[in-house]
């Protein structure tokens, strides 16, 4: 199991499950690459602008929610193709349907919260197979006239706040566990009683001093916690 706690500390040894609500990134962490990278580099600007638009935000020249709604823009091809794309060449962390089946069986709220689509994360978490999920995320408006356009949740710089629903579920008592990878999961990291983390947002944990554990796959997160409760 490759899992470890960053900075070496350790988090309460036992859970009550009667109190916790998992929480989950969904590009990049519950599938293998980020949708709206793979869209943009092959529907719209490419890998150029994928990167260019990287460099602006982490220079604090734009922010995510511009950078996103830029990335979209470029896209005018029509949903469909988009959807052809996704379903034949992005894929689930393996062991994600077991890890959502794990929490229903122990009915423990699992809650997606996505600074992407909702019309992207239905494509690979649909209604009738995981009904128990509860997905938060943003709207879109393929355009192919304009460019695709894009809804978002609130009028953050991230255009979604992950970190309300976290600070909102521990007001009502709960214990809030967060799993994620990247930019848009960093105040949700900072905002969670217990994080764990991959990829650039593991590094973000250990510059900030945030507890976390580090994993690979969510094998990892269900045998830690399953240790635990």
């Amino acid at each position: 199991m490759s899992l470890r706690l960053v900075e070496g500390e350790q988090f309460a040894a036992k859970l009550d499950k009667a109190r916790m609500h998992i929480f989950s990134d969904f590009d990049g962490t519950i599938t293998e690459q980020d949708t709206l990278i793979f869209l943009t580099t092959h529907l719209g600007g490419g890998r150029e602008l994928v990167a260019a638009i990287g460099r602006l935000i982490r220079e604090g020249k734009i922010s995510l929610r511009e950078g996103i709604a830029a990335e979209m823009r470029s896209i005018r091809a029509p949903f469909a193709e988009a959807e052809k794309l996704l379903r034949e060449q992005v894929r689930l962390d393996l062991h994600f349907k077991a890890f959502a089946q794990w929490c229903h069986k122990h009915t423990l709220p699992l809650t997606i919260l996505s600074a992407g689509f909702q019309q992207n994360v239905e494509l690979f978490l649909a209604r009738d197979e995981f009904p128990q999920l509860e997905i938060l995320a943003n709207e879109l408006q393929p355009d192919e006239t304009s460019g695709w356009q894009c809804l978002f949740r609130d009028q953050t710089d991230d255009g979604h706040d992950k970190a309300r629903a976290l600070r909102a579920a521990r007001q009502r008592g709960q214990y809030t566990i967060f799993i994620g990878d990247g930019l848009s999961d960093r105040a949700a990291a900072a905002a969670a009683d217990e994080v764990f983390a991959k990829h650039a947002l593991a590094e973000y944990c250990r510059e900030r001093g945030i507890r976390c554990h580090e994993f690979q796959t969510f094998a990892d997160v269900r045998a830690q916690l399953q240790e635990r409760i």
